[in-house]
């Protein structure tokens, strides 16, 4: 069983990169990581609410990279810049293996907080 992981994101600054972030995905028993070979990872991220519009939709190839799959990590790219509005986000990271299985490791928040130059 792996570990579910609540990671809130630092605030960012709307019109700002949205800096690259790394996930490490491992078993909850163990503390092992997790083989993401042959994965496809999929984040959205979510204005106010966990069902709330889609403001960023990635996957790996688009947003995401498989960093090391055989350890288990992956990394949200960086982007630019920040245009969602001011507020609070959610995002998880939906995992499919190769078998078929779907797994969420991860999820958090993070706010987006008004910038004075823009």
């Amino acid at each position: 069983m792996a570990i579910i992981v609540t990671k809130p994101l630092k605030d960012r600054l709307k019109n700002d990169t949205f800096r690259s972030v790394n996930f490490t995905v491992s078993d909850k028993t163990t503390g092992d990581p997790i083989d993401l070979t042959g994965v496809s990872i999929r984040i959205q991220f979510r204005f106010r609410k966990k069902t709330g519009n889609v403001v960023k939709d990635m996957s790996i190839g688009s947003g995401i990279t498989l960093t090391d799959a055989t350890n288990g990590i992956f990394t949200i790219d960086k982007f630019t810049p920040i245009t969602f509005e001011v507020d609070t986000y959610f995002y998880d990271a939906e995992i499919t293996f190769t078998n078929g299985d779907i797994k969420t490791y991860v999820q958090g928040t993070f706010k987006v907080i008004q910038d004075t130059t823009n």
